[in-house]
């Protein structure tokens, strides 16, 4: 999950609008639960259809960790979450959404909430304001009070398949300099080249291709960028519902020759 990328799972709840209030995202990396945390904030509080859609302007905010309504919690280095920290939490959590529907709190390194800090976020876990939301970041989920666990969602939070793997990150970097660029007869090149590709690793590629391109665009909507991300959001799912390798590519430089 990476990249304002969520499961499938999560990513049709987002659509329906029913994600949980508390989520406790555990993975091995930082980063993995750094960025699955900016995926989950930016659904609660896009504007798009597909929620996180990546182009608006609620998600790139969250994205850069600058929207006002997803505040990050963390402890200093080498110290506890306080309970003073959790009590001035509980307070902010009262005071409406500045922009979005809903306000989400981003606690990093969960697992360091002494017993009493936890106890006192327990509070606004059941009885907290229905926008506000929680999402706990730990390596550790079992360093949590049962009580606090049982009011959330365990996500597992992993690097991206592009992350993992150099070789096809650098592929679907090509990709989308291919599809933002003008030359369309590389682009059908390329396509024919990876037309035999297994399906999961087509659907590896197309999604990483589309997190490099919303990585280009450099916080610029751009209507081509914008286009492509949603076209290459489409083709994964197709790919997800077993359609042909080939005719998804085909189709892929046939949107990319409209853009």
């Amino acid at each position: 999950m990476s990249a304002l990328t969520l499961p499938a799972s999560l990513a049709e709840r987002a659509r329906a609008g029913t994600l949980a209030h508390a989520y406790i995202l555990r993975g091995e990396t930082p980063e993995a639960r750094r960025a699955a945390a900016a995926a989950l904030a930016a659904a609660m509080v896009c504007q798009g259809e597909a929620p996180p859609c990546g182009v608006c302007k609620p998600c790139q905010k969250a994205a850069k960790g600058i929207h006002p309504d997803v505040i990050t919690i963390a402890p200093e280095p080498g110290k506890e979450l306080t309970v003073d920290q959790v009590r001035r939490l509980r307070q902010d959590a009262y005071i409406r959404p500045n922009e979005a529907k809903r306000k989400v709190y981003i606690l990093e390194d969960a697992q360091r909430m002494n017993q009493s800090a936890q106890n006192a976020f327990l509070k606004i876990l059941e009885d907290g304001p229905a926008y506000a939301a929680f999402l706990l970041l730990t390596p550790s989920p079992d360093a949590l009070l049962a009580t606090v666990r049982s009011r959330c969602e365990l996500i597992r939070a992993e690097a991206s398949a592009a992350e993992r793997d150099p070789e096809l990150e650098r592929k679907a970097g090509e990709l989308a300099g291919l599809l933002l660029g003008t030359d369309k007869w590389r682009l059908v090149s390329w396509c024919v080249d990876h037309e035999k590709d297994k399906r999961e690793d087509a659907v590896a590629l197309l999604e990483g291709a589309r997190q490099a391109v919303l990585r280009y665009r450099d916080g610029k909507t751009t209507p081509r960028a914008v286009r492509m991300a949603g076209v290459l959001r489409e083709l994964t799912a197709q790919l997800n519902a077993n359609a042909n390798v080939g005719c998804v590519l085909g189709r892929l430089w046939a949107e990319a020759g409209e853009a």
